[in-house]
């Protein structure tokens, strides 16, 4: 009878732990992470966009050296998501065919334009990633929310010292 006991007791426990793990919130997802993913890859080749008219055109250092850590951040994070969506068969969204700062003239101005643009671009990014914070269930993407809110509020920062 004792061991009937200590199996069925066993059995609860590893029936438990497997409801436990399948239940945890780093393996699963919902349509907020799928939206995230979606919306914040699009966003992200727009900042690759935007970086890549300061690569060519921007006149400080500090503008070209925010452009080129933007244009391998973002790639870093593109490529990350791509893969979150591909492992849940959702779609993976195409580069948008509007050039993101195209409008920007390179020459006297330059650089103080772009740095208006990509804030306002920046604080749409945070506003994103708080968004999903809210409602999203899967661990990596909360984690990568976390990491976008920290290094754009700082970017902002930065950029607000540049401009001040």
């Amino acid at each position: 009878m004792r061991w009937s006991t200590a199996v069925v007791a066993l059995l609860g426990l590893v029936l438990a732990a497997g409801c436990a793990a399948s239940a945890d919130s780093t393996s699963t997802h919902v349509q907020a992470d799928v939206a995230f993913s979606q919306e914040m890859i699009t966003h992200h080749q727009q900042t690759i966009q935007l970086a890549e008219v300061a690569a060519k055109s921007g006149k400080s250092p500090y503008v070209r050296d925010l452009s080129t850590k933007l244009i391998a951040e973002e790639k870093a994070d593109i490529d990350m998501m791509t893969s979150w969506l591909e492992s849940w068969k959702e779609t993976v969204p195409p580069e948008p065919t509007d050039r993101m700062g195209s409008e920007l003239k390179a020459g006297a101005g330059f650089d103080k334009e772009w740095l208006t643009a990509l804030s306002g671009h920046l604080e749409h990014g945070v506003m994103m990633a708080e968004t999903v914070k809210k409602s999203g269930k899967h661990g990596p993407t909360l984690e990568l929310a976390d990491k976008i809110i920290t290094a754009q509020k700082a970017e902002l920062a930065e950029i607000a010292k540049q401009a001040g």
